[in-house]
């Protein structure tokens, strides 16, 4: 009886430190591979990522990460103050946005040397849209920081041409605002604002933005200021357009409208662009 009773009581041992290892290692290894996410996660974060702004500042979400994943560990938001944008000249920019309409290929990549980072070109970003509010042309709120989520990824063409890498690409950057959705094409180089496009049900848009557009467009594109102004009419329905000019006349900015109806509710999307006239 006593040598049955000493092997069950090492048997019923040997089981409970089986278990509590078994425990140890679930637990030590759920922690670890929590630990070893967020890192993972934090690391992808700033290649293209999905931002939720709350009044407090930035709060980062991770998107699917599409960029090809040859850098080192850099840290893209380095150098996140205000950013210096390049100075080129006209006739550089026209080139530059005969690039963009030719049709080639996009490929998403990290910030090279002299592109400003995601930090940067999405504060770029809101300050546009503040300064569209108010001179009128956005809902007066979106004069602050009033954001429900933003996503951003830089892009640039697959195929070169014959100007330098880092003019070539392209913040698009998309912030929904109280059901208005803005997307803004910002040039990496120089931080400017090059198209926008905004998407909201009519009656959440003040008239100003459809009565003005010569004033519009000089809002959109302040750099084009001293440039001229001229109409553009359309042969098929007799409509006029306003195309406004940049000094050198080699780059006209315009904006097109699109009405449409969804579940009973009229809805507009405005597209301001600037083309080359070269």
């Amino acid at each position: 009886m006593k040598l049955i009773f000493k092997k069950t009581t090492h048997t019923h041992l040997l089981t409970l430190l089986l278990i509590l290892l078994s425990l140890t290692v679930t637990i030590g290894g759920w922690f670890f591979t929590k630990h070893f996410l967020n890192y993972k996660e934090a690391q992808l974060l700033l290649r293209s990522g999905k931002l939720q702004v709350a009044e407090s500042g930035f709060s980062l979400r991770r998107q699917t990460d599409t960029s090809s994943d040859t850098s080192k560990e850099a840290d893209l938001m380095q150098d996140s103050g205000a950013f210096e944008g390049a100075l080129i000249s006209e006739d550089l920019t026209a080139q530059i946005l005969r690039s963009w309409r030719s049709g080639a290929s996009l490929i998403s990549h990290d910030p090279k040397k002299g592109e400003m980072n995601m930090e940067q070109a999405i504060t770029a970003g809101i300050g546009w849209i503040h300064n569209m509010a108010k001179q009128g042309f956005l809902p007066r709120s979106f004069s602050k920081n009033s954001f429900r989520d933003v996503s951003a990824i830089l892009y640039t063409l697959e195929e070169k041409p014959d100007i330098p890498d880092y003019l070539l690409s392209r913040w698009i950057i998309s912030y929904t605002i109280k059901e208005v959705q803005i997307t803004l094409y910002i040039h990496a180089a120089t931080g400017q604002v090059w198209q926008a496009e905004i998407l909201a049900e009519n009656d959440k848009l003040p008239e100003q933005l459809s009565s003005e557009e010569e004033a519009l467009l000089k809002a959109a594109f302040p750099f084009l200021a001293g440039g001229g102004c001229e109409f553009s009419q359309n042969l098929q329905d007799e409509s006029y357009r306003i195309l406004v000019s940049s000094p050198e006349d080699k780059i006209v900015a315009n904006v097109q409208w699109t009405m449409f109806e969804n579940d009973h509710q009229d809805y507009t999307i405005a597209v301001l662009t600037l083309n080359s006239r070269l």
